[in-house]
């Protein structure tokens, strides 16, 4: 269909704007709304994405925490613990990778686990609405929407229950554009 192929265009154009970028660093804040509890959780910290690597969420309020998200794993350390979950064996994962797959471009990686519900593209801004394929990730959410310009701004994921999670990256940079030591030694963590 016509708008089908329009989609696949303006999907591989955002995409395309997207894959230029080797190396990304942002602060984040998400903000987690409950329903049921009326309430409205936020964390902050910093991202850092690296093509090669994957993405690295360092939290650093309410609590500090770093988590270390690459194809193949997910690792969540804490000044205590230390965590680690094979990407496949785990629901949430699918919402991790989803940002790996966001931020490097791979839209084969992330077709193969959403449909395409809308997308537009134009040079002030992008946005896609994505609905998950398999029954596992219909247990957790909706529907996901991204929005963004040269990066990603935003995405909001609307789960079950009228929950959601709203995720916005600013200052976002290509410098300085090789990995610090520190982040280097938690990426090896996932080797």
């Amino acid at each position: 269909s016509v708008s089908a192929s329009a989609h696949a265009d303006q999907v591989s154009t955002i995409f395309n704007q997207l894959a230029k970028s080797e190396l990304i660093r942002a602060d984040f804040e998400q903000q987690k709304k409950l329903a049921s509890l009326n309430k409205t959780f936020v964390s902050n910290g910093t991202l850092t994405f690296a093509k090669s690597n994957g993405v690295l969420w360092q939290i650093k309020r309410p609590v500090q925490a770093d988590l270390i998200v690459t194809q193949k794993k997910l690792i969540q350390k804490t000044q205590r613990t230390y965590s680690q979950i094979q990407i496949d064996q785990s629901p949430y994962s699918s919402v991790a990778t989803l940002f790996l797959q966001l931020m490097s471009g791979d839209d084969k990686a992330l077709a193969k686990n959403f449909n395409v519900l809308s997308a537009k593209y134009s040079p002030t801004g992008w946005n896609i609405a994505l609905t998950p394929k398999s029954a596992l990730f219909k247990k957790l959410f909706l529907r996901i929407d991204a929005q963004g310009q040269q990066y990603v701004n935003k995405i909001v994921i609307q789960e079950q229950a009228n929950n959601s999670t709203t995720i916005l990256f600013r200052n976002q940079t290509t410098q300085p554009n090789q990995l610090t030591a520190a982040e280097d030694a938690l990426f090896q963590l996932a080797k």
